[in-house]
C-alpha cells in the first residue's frame, strides 16, 4: 500500500480513521498536508492535517482552524485569508521596526547631547513625539489594506532576519549621521556657542524644560521627529501585500504635517510656534508665547517664560561683576538685568542676533538652508533605500538568486534520494522576504 500511495488521486469510501491515517501517511514523508472536509466525519482528518480547511457551518467547522460559509462555501475564501494575514504581518512587522527605531534613535540622540553638553529638549517635543507619531502616526500606519493580488512569496515573519535588521539598522545609522554631520557643521561656525545649561548658566533641576534653549537642542529635535516621521511612513510604502501608500491617506496627511512643521522651524523667523519647540527661538517670543493659553497652562514652564540661549552667558558674567554670579533672566524684569546694571543692552549684537531680540537659539539663514539640504537628503535616502533595496529591483534580485539555489538543491535531492525526496524538497512553501539579504 505505501508502495501506491504517491500514485493514488483519489480516496474515496473512507472511514474517519481512515483519513487520519492518509494525513499522517503524508505528513510521515515530511509533506505540508491540507485537506477541506464538510462533515463531521472529516473532524479527525481536519485536526490532523497541517492546513485543515472546514467548508462548512457545522462540527467540521468547531475543530478546523479555517472554516467558510462565503460564497457557496468556496475555497476561494482561502486566498482572501491569506491576503489578508500577509498584510497584517507587514504591517505588524512595519510597526515593530518602527518601535525599534524610535528606541534606538531616541535613546542615541539624547544620550550623544547629554554627555556634550547635559542638554535635553522642550517639553512639548516630548508630548508630541509621544502622541503626535508614537500614536496617532502609528495607527495610521495599521490602516493599509490588502492588495488585490495574492503574491507568490510571503512576508518575513523573522524579528532578526536580515531584511527585517537592514531596515532597522540604515534609519538608524543614517539618522545618527544626520546628526553628527548638522552638529559638526554648526561647530565649524564662528557665530556657534557651546552652552551647557548646568555649568555654564547654573540652570536649576527645577528649569529642566529650559534645557533644550540651546543651538544644539534644535538639531537635535528636528533630526530626532524627522527620522521617527519618516521610519513610519517608509515602513508604510505597500510593496506586494498591502495596497498603495498613496490609499493610506490618514499616514500622508500626519507625514505632510510633520514635514512642514519641522521645516517651518526651521526656515522661518522666530514666532510663538518655534518657542513652544524651543528651535529658532528668542526670549521675546518665547514671552508672547504665553498668548497660547491652552499650552501655557500646561506648560512646566517654558511657554510664556524667559528663554535662556547662549547669550545669557554675557550677561550672567557682567552680572557677576555686581556680586550676582548665578543671576538668570526673570519676567519679572521682562527677561533682562535689572534697570541700571553694567550689562549689555538688548540690541547689543551680543546679545540679539540673525533677527532675534534677547537670549536665542536662532540660526542665520544661510545655515537654515544648509541644514535643510542635509535633512532633504536624508528623507531622500531612506525612501531610496526602501523602494530600491527593501521592495525594488535589489530585493526582486536577491529573490531570484534565492530561488535558484533552492531549485538547485530540490534537483540534487531528486537525484540522490530519489522521487520522495524529490517531493519533499518541493514542497516548501515560496521564498520568503527573510532571504531577501541572505547570503
Amino acid at each position: 500500500l505505501e508502495e501506491i500511495w504517491t500514485r493514488v488521486i483519489v480516496f474515496a469510501r473512507m472511514k474517519p480513521e481512515d483519513k487520519i491515517n492518509v494525513v499522517k501517511y503524508f505528513q510521515s514523508r515530511n509533506l505540508i498536508v491540507g485537506m477541506c472536509g464538510d462533515g463531521g466525519n472529516d473532524c479527525g482528518g481536519l485536526r490532523a492535517a497541517h492546513a485543515g480547511l472546514a467548508l462548512s457551518d457545522a462540527e467540521a467547522s468547531m475543530v478546523s482552524p479555517f472554516a467558510t460559509g462565503r460564497d457557496g462555501k468556496s475555497l476561494l475564501t482561502v486566498v482572501d485569508l491569506i491576503r489578508e494575514g500577509r498584510a497584517c504581518l507587514a504591517t505588524n512587522m512595519a510597526t515593530f521596526q518602527y518601535f525599534i527605531v524610535y528606541g534606538f534613535t531616541l535613546t542615541s540622540i539624547r544620550t550623544i547631547l547629554a554627555l556634550y553638553a547635559t542638554v535635553s529638549m522642550g517639553e512639548y517635543v516630548w508630548v508630541t513625539m509621544d502622541v503626535g507619531i508614537g500614536m496617532i502616526m502609528v495607527w495610521t500606519m495599521t490602516q493599509s489594506r490588502p492588495t488585490a493580488e495574492l503574491c507568490s512569496y510571503r512576508p518575513t515573519a523573522t524579528l532578526l532576519g536580515p531584511r527585517t535588521i537592514s531596515a532597522i539598522a540604515f534609519p538608524y545609522i543614517t539618522a545618527i549621521l544626520t546628526l553628527l554631520g548638522a552638529e559638526c557643521l554648526m561647530w565649524s561656525k564662528d557665530w556657534y556657542v557651546k552652552l551647557n545649561p548646568i555649568y555654564d548658566i547654573h540652570l536649576l533641576p527645577s528649569l529642566w524644560m529650559l534645557r533644550g534653549d540651546t543651538y544644539d537642542a534644535s538639531i537635535g529635535m528636528i533630526t530626532l521627529t524627522l527620522s521617527l516621521a519618516n521610519t513610519a511612513y517608509v515602513n508604510t510604502y505597500g510593496g506586494r501585500f498591502r495596497r498603495n501608500i498613496l490609499f493610506n491617506w490618514g499616514v500622508n496627511l500626519v507625514y505632510a504635517v510633520f514635514l512642514f512643521g519641522l521645516f517651518f522651524l526651521l526656515l522661518t523667523p522666530s514666532s510663538q510656534f518655534n518657542c513652544i519647540y524651543r528651535v529658532n527661538c528668542d526670549s521675546e517670543q518665547s514671552q508672547e508665547a504665553r498668548a497660547l493659553t491652552v499650552l501655557a497652562l500646561f506648560s512646566a514652564g517654558g511657554v510664556g517664560g524667559c528663554f535662556l540661549g547662549p547669550q545669557v552667558i554675557v550677561w550672567q558674567d557682567e552680572m557677576a561683576k555686581v556680586g550676582e554670579p548665578e543671576w538668570l533672566p526673570n519676567t519679572t524684569f521682562n527677561c533682562t538685568p535689572p534697570a541700571g546694571t553694567p550689562t549689555s543692552p538688548l540690541n547689543s549684537t551680543l546679545i540679539s542676533e540673525f533677527g532675534c531680540v534677547g537670549p536665542n537659539n536662532c540660526y542665520p539663514t544661510s545655515f537654515r538652508w544648509e541644514l535643510c539640504a542635509i535633512f532633504v537628503t536624508y528623507i531622500v535616502v531612506n525612501h531610496a533605500f526602501t523602494k530600491l533595496v527593501l521592495q525594488g529591483p535589489v530585493a526582486a534580485v536577491l529573490r531570484r538568486r534565492q530561488r535558484k539555489d533552492d531549485d538547485r538543491r530540490g534537483l540534487h535531492a531528486y537525484v540522490a534520494g530519489g522521487e520522495d525526496s524529490h517531493a519533499e524538497s518541493t514542497t516548501d512553501e515560496a521564498t520568503s522576504d527573510d532571504d531577501l539579504l541572505r547570503g
